[in-house]
């Protein structure tokens, strides 16, 4: 069995639709048709020429190099998951199978079943920014209801997210974006917005929580306008690694996080989390597969709203 997929012509920078065996599900595997998977910086970082030590292992296994995050049918049988059903899934960052393709052979454990009232364009656009903010809001740095949160590229995936989970807490929340997407930002439960055009911070800030998922700022230039106890938290370790060490030796803290899988109980949660209400899928565009250089492009533009996403 063959399938459509996308390869990726790292000389020429550009992406291109090829015929290519299916994959087989082995040991522990679920064979998933992939309907709609995301664009992220991964990707883009791929078609330029980047991450070259996982494309070679990408490589081994087919023309596949992009995509990791997926709504599907799963097309064989595992041992949660049956034949039929519709799953979301998150193929390990780093080495896992790509997923700009018809079909992905994805291990079980990276994968959960979805209700059937979960779109499967939503459903994707939720899957690795949403674990991301539910991970920050959870478990780095929960907030209360009262606390104050600051969180800077809110009109992104992460953002967006960030945004919706800190208010559905009771936290009031500042958001810091392009001006265009201020009334993005402010749908999406923020209480005042901040431009980039203006200061993110401002005297007497006191700040339980600064999200920063651009990798804007840093512990040192944030903590001025922390709380104590606070917490300053990146996408982005390699941007203020001094930061992380300068936090050891204060009352406010720094933390990162890079989540590079995912499983059933952390899929089940964002499941969980979108039937209560509290996370909610942000679109800026879908694109065909045929399509795919626009999506990565649109993905690399400042401005978007939300998330990029390719149908497969």
């Amino acid at each position: 069995m063959t399938m459509r997929a996308l390869a990726v012509d790292v000389a020429a920078g550009a992406c291109r639709i090829v015929e290519a065996p299916a994959p087989r599900p082995g040991p522990g595997q679920v064979l998933v048709e992939m309907k709609v998977s995301a664009v992220n910086e991964m990707d883009v970082q791929v078609r330029a020429g980047g991450w070259a030590r996982q494309v070679r292992q990408f490589r081994k296994t087919g023309p596949v190099l992009t995509g990791f995050e997926f709504a599907g049918v799963a097309r064989s049988d595992g041992a949660r998951i049956r034949a039929g059903q519709r799953v979301i899934g998150y193929s390990p960052v780093l080495d896992g199978p790509r997923t700009h393709a018809q079909f992905a052979a994805i291990d079980e454990r990276d994968l959960a079943p979805i209700p059937d009232e979960l779109l499967d364009e939503d459903a994707a656009a939720l899957v690795v920014m949403g674990l991301t903010a539910i991970e920050v809001l959870e478990a780095i740095a929960p907030l209360k209801a009262g606390q104050k949160a600051l969180v800077i590229g809110a009109a992104g995936g992460v953002g967006a997210y960030g945004v919706q989970l800190a208010a559905s807490r009771g936290a009031q929340v500042t958001a810091v974006c392009s001006a265009a997407n201020a009334d993005f930002a402010r749908r999406q439960g923020a209480a005042e917005v901040r431009t980039y055009e203006a200061a993110a911070y401002q005297q007497g800030d006191a700040f339980n929580l600064v999200l920063d998922t651009p990798a804007r700022s840093s512990f040192g230039e944030a903590a001025r306008y922390m709380a104590r106890g606070g917490t300053y938290v990146s996408t982005n370790p390699t941007a203020d690694l001094g930061g992380f060490l300068r936090a050891m030796l204060s009352p406010k803290r720094a933390g990162w996080l890079m989540l590079l899988r995912a499983d059933p109980a952390r899929l089940k949660r964002l499941i969980a989390a979108w039937c209560a209400g509290t996370l909610r899928p942000v679109i800026d565009s879908v694109y065909d597969l045929s399509d795919a250089d626009a999506a990565f492009d649109r993905f690399a533009t400042r401005g978007k709203q939300g998330r990029v996403l390719l149908r497969i």
